[in-house]
């Protein structure tokens, strides 16, 4: 393609789902800039990417949704359908699609650049190098993958089946990605996988050997992970937590349910002892540590009593914060076949109270935080007024008055005045 006319073209991106999607969808944001494309608003893009979620039917048919909607604002755009639904549902895609673009296909975008024109599918079991170093945006925090896939087959989940099975990266790709990162002004960086806690079990080391590596780099501030799946959970990497000085207090270890008949049809390898077990041993090793989780309810046959279970345990661990969702029916997963299925309207008022719980535990936390002082990695300007804003090493947001002298990336000493919903308001002590 020519050049100048390349450089003419404009894109837009459309994230669905969690921080691994967040992150292919940088991939691909970098790659076309590195093109020449600019970012532009879906009514101007002449290529238009649509990021999507399997995880649950709502997420998935938010893709088909959005083409629809698409070419009723945009007709002479390219669509481009990617991520979780692109991987296992790619032949229905093609058909609204222009290009549709698997999980472990994020390099084909490099060819896409230069042939927009053109149409194609690129669906591939494995990523032919996981080792690549994609670009990243400029910025005070990113997100690193340092494994891709998962080998747990939870019944529910449709992972497995759209990421693939378990790789992990090796820990010079994973150094040289957040050396150049930190070079590049980043601080704080976000490890993702599916399971950390796999990480590098074929490689000879451990996700805790990793992260005393990481822990050296000169000039990064602070190491945060997700997610940690419970089962593999251990003393070591609660150590860790305790002893690193750049990895920050901060945990999530998702439940998704506290009755063990319920676990064991999950197949989640864990029972609620055992979760509270460790749960218990972090918050008595790692001090001021917060810790949040996902929860699942309505999953197929849970009756009252095990949704009380669920209700008792939140309340007695006082999670900072819960992702709850009612339980959908996934295609290749084996709790869609459990009977019986838990109805609609039963979803939908166990779900509320379980979110009415978390939401008076989540603003008592934040008010017992009024008074304290916290260690806050500033990130820029807040959305409301003439503030700004950052996380705590506890991964709470809070807001605080702007200052001439405070830039993004300080990290800054905030005393908390007021506690939000969802986030603090505080002022610097010098």
């Amino acid at each position: 393609m020519d050049k100048k006319i390349q450089d003419s073209l404009k894109f837009y991106i459309k994230t669905y789902g969690c921080q691994m999607n967040e992150r292919d969808s940088e991939k691909v944001h970098c790659i076309l800039e590195e093109a020449g494309f600019k970012e532009s608003s879906i009514e101007s893009a002449d290529i238009i990417v649509i990021n999507s979620c399997a995880v649950r039917e709502k997420a998935e048919s938010k893709i088909y949704s959005e083409i629809g909607r698409i070419r009723t604002i945009n007709k002479k755009a390219k669509i481009v359908s990617m991520g979780c639904v692109a991987q296992f549902n790619h032949k229905k895609l093609k058909s609204v699609s222009d290009f549709v673009v698997g999980t472990a296909a994020i390099d084909s975008f490099y060819d896409i650049a230069s042939n927009i024109n053109k149409k194609g599918v690129f669906i591939k079991e494995k990523m032919d190098n996981p080792e690549y170093i994609f670009p990243h945006k400029k910025g005070i925090s990113a997100f690193v993958d340092i494994m891709y896939g998962c080998n747990h087959f939870c019944t529910y989940c449709i992972v497995p089946f759209t990421r693939g099975r378990e790789i992990s990266r090796t820990k010079e790709s994973v150094i040289e990605e957040i050396k150049r990162l930190v070079d590049n002004g980043t601080k704080e960086v976000m490890l993702l996988g599916q399971n950390v806690n796999s990480y590098g079990h074929k490689l000879g080391y451990d996700f805790v050997d990793l992260l005393y590596e990481i822990n050296k780099i000169d000039g990064l501030r602070r190491i945060r992970f997700t997610t940690s799946h419970p089962k593999d959970f251990s003393l070591k990497l609660i150590n860790a937590m305790r002893d690193l000085d750049k990895v920050c207090e901060h945990i999530h270890l998702p439940l998704q349910s506290a009755s063990n008949r319920i676990l064991k049809l999950m197949k989640r390898g864990y029972t609620k002892e055992e979760y509270l077990e460790k749960v218990y041993q972090y918050k008595e090793i790692v001090k001021d540590g917060s810790i949040t989780t996902d929860i699942i309810v309505g999953f197929p046959t849970e009756t009252e009593d095990d949704f009380e279970k669920t209700m008792q345990l939140v309340r007695d661990v006082e999670y900072d914060t819960s992702f709850s969702f009612k339980y959908s029916k996934r295609p290749l997963t084996k709790a869609k076949d459990i009977e019986p299925q838990v109805e609609e309207a039963v979803k939908l008022k166990r779900l509320n109270k379980l979110q009415d719980l978390q939401a008076e535990i989540t603003q008592k936390k934040n008010r017992l935080c009024i008074g304290r002082t916290f260690e806050v990695l500033v990130e820029g300007k807040a959305k409301k007024g003439d503030m700004l804003f950052g996380r705590n090493r506890q991964n709470t947001v809070v807001n605080f008055d702007f200052k001439d002298n405070i830039r993004a990336g300080d990290v800054v000493n905030i005393k908390i005045t007021k506690a939000l919903k969802h986030s603090l308001v505080g002022e610097v002590v010098c």
